[in-house]
């Protein structure tokens, strides 16, 4: 199946129904904040990746909505999307156990594995940046902004031992984007 026609009937579709321009792209209620578990990447090495993964899947993007950079591929603290983030896309960024927060969740993926080292602080600030202007932009509070592996119903470490997440936490609460 033709992957962009499969999205653009869907999308006509929901538009023809007269959600497209209300809900749509207000949908979003919950971020994920992921790591790529690897020490490089580019959107273009992260679509090849999630071909590899989920061939079947009819959307040729990344599982994610944005992904900031390690300096290894992206710049360090770079954010970067590709269609899924332009057209509002469901993601695929968590297991089929939870197809809600992937119909309603913001993916974001930091490239890199916080399972062997820590998060450079220039990355966890663009995260921190992300997050408060998504959260500002779509009314998400941080009460459901969380980790991959924090979700119930996910069995991933993800995104990782070393995520700082109380640090994180902490930096999204404290005032607007």
């Amino acid at each position: 199946m033709n992957r962009r026609r499969f999205l653009t009937a869907t999308a006509t579709l929901v538009g023809a129904a007269g959600l497209g321009t209300l809900y749509w792209p207000n949908r979003w209620n919950y971020i994920v904040v992921h790591h790529s578990a690897g020490q490089f990447g580019t959107i273009e090495f992260l679509q090849q990746v999630h071909r590899e993964r989920q061939p079947g899947d009819p959307i040729d993007a990344i599982p994610y909505h944005y992904v900031i950079g390690n300096g290894n591929g992206l710049g360090l603290g770079e954010i970067a999307s590709d269609w899924r983030g332009e057209y509002d896309v469901w993601g695929a960024h968590l297991s089929g156990r939870n197809t809600t927060r992937n119909f309603l969740g913001l993916g974001i993926c930091l490239v890199g594995n916080f399972e062997e080292s820590t998060v450079p602080q220039e990355q966890l600030e663009a995260l921190v940046t992300l997050t408060k202007q998504l959260m500002g932009r779509y009314n998400i509070s941080s009460a459901n902004v969380h980790g991959h592996g924090l979700i119930e119903g996910e069995s991933t470490k993800c995104p990782g031992s070393n995520f700082p997440f109380a640090e994180f936490r902490t930096a999204i609460s404290e005032g607007a984007a």
